[in-house]
């Protein structure tokens, strides 16, 4: 492919260049570290990044709603084997040293905001009916954030160690009975986990057995059928490594090594493509991974973590990472430029260099201000808000109700700004994600065919998310895991986890201290470019589908949630909706009884929060077969200054996460400073 300057073979870099980083996203954030490391202005005489609207985050965005709720872009669980990720997250909370600087904070250190969860959930449909298996994954010594790792010390007899203890965590969970309190209900037809034996007969009489018997069976067979399929395919000795079998479709490969056809509705397997959202179009009738990928990331998740499968937030991502690294970069020297929108990228005439960038600034900001400052407290914890802070900006007025962060809004530009190459920048890290990229890089693709190719062959999509702030607590609706994740359920609402350690992070009045919180996504249909009147009718079906999920499926596994055959409305905490009287209740009335102001029925979904993730920037990008062909390295823009980053480039990582967001954003920076692609990365993923 065409490169850019690859690591030293184009002699040292020029004293005193500057840095414009196109997008504040994890992949972008993560260059920026990397770059404005201690003496970075020997080297450097700027980095600057550049973000539309007024948070960082990307699709990991987060902000602060009403009474200090959090509010995501979607589910976010870090696994276990997100070393690069882990360590740079180290670095920033060291580096921040908030029990000196900050003592007041309620988040301080890294292993305060970062909890491992070693509960994980799987849903298979046996004999016409949802049964849910919760197990708890053994946790181990290791840390992921540990310091100098090269994420390449899994011996055999690690291997060996930890299959011996998932057989033991699999097994156990077969002797589970159907709601945690030993008492089988036909109607929920739940398979939860229990401690003793004294369940016997009912496994016995209500089937069970029968279940756990298939569920091992089919467990079997997809080890069986990966295990003959990585030997007979020559993985082991290829120098491509996993990426030789990328081209095939996962479940393809694993019925061609032998696999049963009902393998392809076993909830292992449909929790791996919802992992990586593989559904062609968002259509849950079209799985499609490529097997490269499923096999990397089922290893890596079940046989290479470090302490625990999953490690949970605290607080919102944009509280935990985003909001920290922003205050680090700050301190090291970067700079941010929000409200400033990338609208086209100009190769030169040579066709060697970037030559201008076009900006929108969608903001001025109010006299006497040189920056814009976009955190607020929260409990002591430095968060986003959900809207901007019109007070330090000039003319703003009406500003928060706009979409700042949407390729389609309609805003208009307080004004345009030209960016130019020796004047403005010398190097570009493009962090943009490839649909965005489609608008923004047109003329690029009109030149370059490895950039058409990129554009028009990597597949991304829509997903949507909805979260739930229930009154009562888990346990007392019939989930005895609280802080479990569970994933291959009903789509278009596959995966959804239990939050509970957000509670005391959020700032609700006492009386209507929320007893659970619930995160739910999946996959949505959407067209790509998905315009402004689509994007709001898209909303308008995640409602649906959500009420529709709520009132038909959520019984199935928190039998608590149903009143006969339909869902507990009046369960929800509404936020203060509608709240006339004054007592924060959300029932206008002061009884405290949480009718909402008059809202009955699903019209209390309202006051919860639920999204559409149709813009171009919020599609996810997927792993599709036979398309890693189209990823373009940090080092293969084709320009002599622009560098790559993002999980869409070709990392070694080729799939959607944050682990691969920063992977890319490390190789990028390596790339800029001419050092070798994989310097000081943990655990990469090449042959």
């Amino acid at each position: 492919m065409v490169t850019a300057r690859r690591a030293g073979a184009a002699g040292k870099r020029r004293r005193g260049e500057r840095v414009a980083i196109l997008g504040a996203g994890m992949a972008g954030l993560a260059a920026a570290w990397r770059l404005s490391e201690p003496g970075w202005r020997d080297e450097f005489d700027s980095i600057t990044v550049y973000q539309r609207g007024w948070r960082l985050g990307g699709k990991g965005a987060s902000s602060r709603g009403r009474n200090g709720r959090i509010e995501e872009h979607g589910l976010h669980v870090w696994l276990g084997w997100y070393e690069n990720a882990f360590q740079l997250l180290r670095e920033c909370y060291e580096e921040l040293d908030r029990p000196a600087e900050r003592p007041d904070a309620p988040i301080k250190t890294l292993s305060e905001a970062m909890i491992p969860s070693c509960e994980i959930g799987l849903a298979d449909r046996f004999d016409g009916a949802w049964r849910s298996w919760v197990t708890e994954l053994p946790p181990n010594s290791k840390n992921p954030a540990e310091r100098d790792g090269d994420g390449r010390d899994l011996t055999v007899v690690d291997l060996i160690t930890q299959a011996v203890r998932l057989v033991g965590s699999y097994f156990d969970s077969s002797q589970q009975p159907a709601n945690g309190s030993g008492h089988f209900s036909p109607f929920h037809a739940q398979d939860l986990r229990f401690d003793g034996s004294e369940h016997s007969a009912i496994l016995r009489s209500d089937g069970r057995e029968d279940f756990a018997r298939e569920r091992t069976r089919r467990g079997l067979a997809l080890a069986l059928a990966a295990v003959r399929g990585i030997v007979a395919d020559g993985v082991l000795t290829d120098p491509r490594g996993l990426a030789k079998i990328n081209d095939e479709e996962y479940i393809d490969w694993i019925r061609r090594h032998g696999g049963p056809v009902e393998l392809a509705d076993y909830s292992v397997v449909r929790a791996i493509y919802d992992m990586v959202f593989g559904f062609v179009g968002g259509d849950p009738s079209r799985p499609s991974v490529s097997a490269g990928t499923a096999v990397l990331f089922g290893g890596k998740t079940l046989f290479d973590y470090k302490g625990s499968i999953f490690w949970k937030m605290a607080a919102g991502m944009g509280d935990i990472v985003f909001a920290p690294m922003y205050e680090a970069l700050l301190r090291r020297g970067v700079t941010f430029e929000f409200f400033h929108r990338v609208d086209n990228l100009h190769p030169a005439k040579n066709g060697k260099r970037i030559e201008t960038i076009a900006l929108g600034r969608q903001a001025r900001l109010a006299d006497g201000r040189t920056s814009y400052d976009p955190l607020v407290l929260y409990k002591g914890l430095p968060c986003f808000p959900s809207a901007p802070m019109v007070e330090q900006l000039s003319d703003a007025r009406g500003i928060q109700s706009q979409p700042l962060e949407s390729h389609w809004c309609e805003w208009p530009d307080a004004e345009r700004l030209v960016l130019r190459d020796g004047a403005d920048f010398d190097i570009v890290v493009f962090a943009i994600p490839p649909a965005m990229a489609a608008q923004t890089c047109s003329e690029l693709a009109a030149r370059q065919p490895h950039w058409r190719e990129m554009l028009g062959g990597l597949g991304t999509v829509a997903t949507q998310s909805f979260q739930l702030w229930l009154r009562d607590p888990e346990t007392d609706l019939g989930w005895p895991h609280p802080g479990s994740t569970l994933s291959a359920f009903v789509e278009p609402f596959s995966t959804w986890a239990s939050m509970p350690q957000l509670i005391d992070l959020e700032d609700w009045p006492g009386h209507s201290r929320p007893g659970s919180i619930a995160y739910f996504c999946g996959p949505l249909h959407a067209s790509s470019p998905c315009g402004p009147s689509e994007a709001a009718l898209q909303r308008d079906t995640v409602r649906t589908n959500a009420v529709q999920f709520l009132d038909e499926e959520i019984g199935h596994l928190i039998p608590g949630l149903l009143d006969g055959s339909r869902f507990r409305w009046d369960l929800l905490c509404t936020d203060g909706y509608g709240d006339g009287d004054g007592d924060g209740d959300g029932d206008g009335d002061g009884d405290g009884d949480g009718d909402g102001d008059g809202l009955t029925g699903a019209n209390r979904f309202d006051t919860q929060f639920w999204t559409a993730n149709t813009d171009l920037s919020d599609r996810y990008v997927q792993s599709l077969p036979g398309t890693d062909r189209f990823r373009l390295r940090s080092d293969e823009s084709g320009y002599d200054n622009m560098f790559l980053a993002g999980d869409w480039t070709d990392s070694g990582l080729n799939a959607g996460c944050i682990e691969a967001a920063v992977l890319s954003g490390l190789q990028a920076a390596n790339a800029v400073r001419m050092r070798p692609r994989n310097h000081r990365i943990a655990g990469y993923f090449m042959p």
